[in-house]
């Protein structure tokens, strides 16, 4: 039993994070639920997606990552309901959309997607899945399945990258 430095409860450790190194024992020494009602700052945001100002509680924030002051760190500025709607089109064009297997190119970076990172062999520029499902998110249509990096915007500065990405986008 651990006790929660912020409601003082007596807890099993299923209350709280688990630490990945030290097995059996939290992360950090306050529960899930003090961590859901006090380290999510209670600030509006405005979403991204449709664009309504709610309170901070209402987006997605990272149970492990903290912030300078201690607050937890949020995911992005897409509320819980845009989420939801995003993640049930994702789900649908993965269902109508097989993704390719591993140590295939990425159609954009132009380099070979390996399943895990310890699988790229030492001198090799590739990169590691999962495999993304890309898509324009105004008109909903599929446009592949690329690599993570592609995805999140972190290989722009490779050539191949920046000779494909115009027409993957339909620029």
């Amino acid at each position: 039993m651990f006790t929660c430095s912020s409601c003082k409860l007596q807890l099993s450790v299923n209350s709280f994070d688990a630490d990945p190194l030290n097995p059996g024992q939290p992360l950090y020494y306050f529960c899930m639920s003090c961590s859901d009602k006090y380290r999510i700052d209670g600030v509006m945001v405005n979403c991204t997606v449709c664009h309504r100002s709610l309170p901070s509680h209402y987006f997605q924030h990272y149970r492990t990552r903290f912030k300078k002051d201690g607050m937890r760190l949020r995911v992005n500025r897409n509320c819980k309901d845009c989420s939801s709607k995003e993640s049930a089109i994702v789900a649908q064009l993965k269902r109508a959309n097989k993704a390719p297997n591993y140590l295939t190119k990425c159609p954009l970076c132009e380099r070979i997607v390996y399943e895990k990172s310890e699988d790229i062999p030492d001198g090799i520029n590739a990169t590691n899945g999962p495999w993304q499902c890309d898509h324009d998110h105004n008109t909903k249509k599929f446009r592949g399945y690329i690599c993570k990096p592609c995805n999140v915007g972190v290989s722009g500065d490779l050539a191949a990258y920046q000779r494909n990405a115009p027409a993957w986008k339909g620029e």
